[in-house]
């Protein structure tokens, strides 16, 4: 996939700079020999949680060459407190669209900051257009273009960090914008575009207007793109925007399923999927021609060591072909993290990735109702039955039974020579080989309109079965490591730095008191975000461990901290500040968003300070 953040940095840079990217999986791993044909003065490095080890040693081969880097991302807004002083010269939490223009400025003053939060979630339609031309040497080596356009997600599952990341409102980039993006990608030569939204159906009136003007666009291309993209189970129950997503050619959704196991399903706030017939919806989508990449996971509180074979049993019945399985983890800052972390059932995530077990081969909780070693080998065997060939035949041979209406969208006809032997051109065992044989068969004579996406589906199970013996080479790896005691599993007994006692306060006395407070003496309104942050950690700094029960005292502190902040913000010495506390100007209403983007960075400051890293 074509790196979308790093495209709309170059965009955000002015043009007098002069930008390479290097993508890994394209032009292959730096190290310290790497020889490159210019001289860099800045280094920017972006990856997700599990990429953090990769961004140190990138970062420490380019300052061994004395190069400045800065770090940022998903995964570093996630966890900072993973990254120290000594692992890069500038981090980025949060979105860059405004702190990477305010550092370069910075930068070029030679007065940069070590640390860039943007706290408030910003309004994605001042996002500009990636840089594509960025690329345009390496485009063809990429499967799939990616366009944004929207952040956030509505709904609020206790293992997922999309809220905590992006927040829970959809933020929408205007659709002009973004089909003007589509066809740059399609100038570029992408012939599929993953629509990279948090949740595509977080906002229906968007949907079905960009819907409505993606169809005419793309059948106006000489060759109409593959679409595919994140969505809930939600959509089986909305025919218009099934047809709308079917004739602009969507060809798979990626969809949360989860569990079967509807008690699971409410333990952890995935309430969207508690319906009568969920195997019934799941054909619904079928019907209409779309594929579904399920993300299945084992292991929530309420499942037992039974929840294999349920997995197993559902996943048939719903004619599931392509399956990511997982076992349960939880992400740094989710609800879960914090809840297992009170509950004691967290392993410490920077201790296991320093003794080399990756939590991300395994997981980083200890389940309730098995132990971590059944698990584990649940889940092996749970994959290893998945990706037979016999298995996967059956599921795709149901999924086209269930297609009802084609497309209305321009294909080519299925092609004369026989599909049939893309088993022997794979080089496949005979089991695959007779497989695919009798899936492209049945797609001849049930839907041959199908003859692409069914293609496609094959040769993404293709790479689940040659990577399968990687992941469970790992997985015996860490089994047998724990069961013989050579892997010590480390919780996570570090304090919550945010006790319970100042949550319980927070939402309904402290921040809206605060706020108050501070809107009313602060100047500069956009400095708001960044001064509760403040008054807050020195806060926490002074009280957290102590704080058995908030009273009236703590509550004048903070204001005293509030009163400071604000002197300090508009230049004023403290002893000469009158603080106002009476609202005789009208006062902007926080949001329920600006409250929880707030504490997340109190939180993600207070760990990093506690592990020694930069303020």
């Amino acid at each position: 996939m074509v790196p979308l953040g790093l495209a709309t940095l170059v965009a955000l840079t002015p043009e007098y700079y002069r930008v390479e990217i290097w993508d890994e999986c394209i032009r292959g791993q730096i190290n310290d020999d790497t020889p490159f044909e210019q001289d860099y003065d800045l280094v920017g490095i972006t990856g997700y949680l599990p990429h953090i080890p990769r961004v140190k040693a990138i970062a420490k081969s380019f300052r061994k060459r004395a190069i400045p880097v800065a770090v940022g991302g998903p995964g570093v807004s996630a966890a900072p407190h993973l990254l120290s002083k000594e692992d890069c010269d500038i981090m980025f939490i949060g979105e860059a669209e405004k702190t990477w223009p305010r550092f370069l400025e910075d930068w070029e003053k030679d007065s940069y900051h070590p640390t860039y939060w943007q706290i408030e979630k910003i309004d994605i339609s001042d996002s500009p257009a990636p840089r594509w031309d960025s690329i345009v040497a390496d485009s063809h080596l990429y499967a799939n273009g990616c366009v944004q356009t929207t952040r956030g997600c509505p709904f609020d599952c206790e293992f997922c960090d999309v809220i905590f990341l992006y927040g829970r409102r959809p933020r929408h980039k205007p659709i002009g914008n973004v089909l003007r993006e589509i066809k740059t990608l399609q100038e570029l030569g992408m012939r599929t575009i993953f629509i990279c939204d948090d949740e595509f159906m977080g906002d229906t009136r968007y949907t079905k207007k960009f819907l409505r003007q993606l169809i005419p666009l793309n059948n106006s291309f000489p060759q109409p793109i593959s679409f595919r993209t994140q969505v809930t189970l939600n959509i089986s129950k909305d025919e218009e925007v099934l047809r709308l997503m079917a004739d602009a050619n969507f060809d798979m959704l990626i969809i949360g399923i989860e569990t079967p196991n509807q008690e699971s399903l409410r333990e952890t706030g995935k309430l969207q999927n508690i319906r009568e017939d969920l195997v019934g919806d799941i054909h619904k989508i079928f019907s209409f021609g779309m594929g579904i990449r399920p993300g299945m996971i084992v292991g929530f509180d309420q499942d037992g060591p039974d929840i294999f074979d349920i997995q197993f049993k559902f996943i048939h019945q719903a004619y599931l072909p392509l399956v990511t399985l997982n076992m349960l983890k939880a992400p740094i800052g989710t609800r879960l993290w914090a809840r297992l972390r009170q509950d004691g059932r967290m392993l410490n995530w920077s201790k296991m990735a320093a003794k080399n077990t990756n939590p991300n081969r395994t997981t980083n909780i200890i389940p309730k109702r098995m132990t971590r070693v059944e698990l584990m080998k649940g889940f092996r065997d749970l994959q290893i039955r998945l990706h037979t060939w016999e298995s996967f035949k059956r599921r795709m041979l149901g999924m086209i039974s269930l297609v009802k209406r084609k497309p209305k969208v321009q294909e080519d006809p299925m092609p004369v020579e026989n599909l049939t032997v893309l088993g022997w051109r794979l080089g496949l065992e005979p089991d695959g080989c007779r497989a695919i044989e009798e899936i492209m068969l049945h797609t001849a004579k049930v839907a041959p309109f199908m003859w692409k996406r069914v293609r496609s589906f094959i040769g993404t199970h293709v790479t689940y079965v040659k990577a399968l013996p990687r992941v469970i080479q790992a997985l015996d790896e860490q089994i047998r490591g724990e069961e013989s005691g050579q892997i010590k599993i480390e919780l996570d007994r570090d304090d919550l730095f945010v006790p319970q006692s100042f949550r319980d306060k927070y939402e309904k006395v402290i921040f809206p008191n605060v706020y108050r407070r501070t809107y009313l003496n602060l100047v500069d309104k956009t400095k708001i975000p960044d001064a509760l942050k403040g008054i807050f950690v020195d806060f926490l700094i002074r009280w957290g461990k102590d704080l058995a029960e908030f009273g009236d005292y703590h509550m004048e502190l903070l204001y005293e901290l509030a009163d400071s902040s604000c002197a300090s913000a508009n230049g004023k010495a403290r002893e000469f500040f009158v603080a106002k506390t009476s609202a005789d100007q009208s006062m902007q209403k926080p949001s329920r968003q600006l409250k929880e983007d707030v504490l997340k960075s109190v939180g993600q400051h207070l760990i990093m300070i506690a592990q020694g890293g930069r303020e």
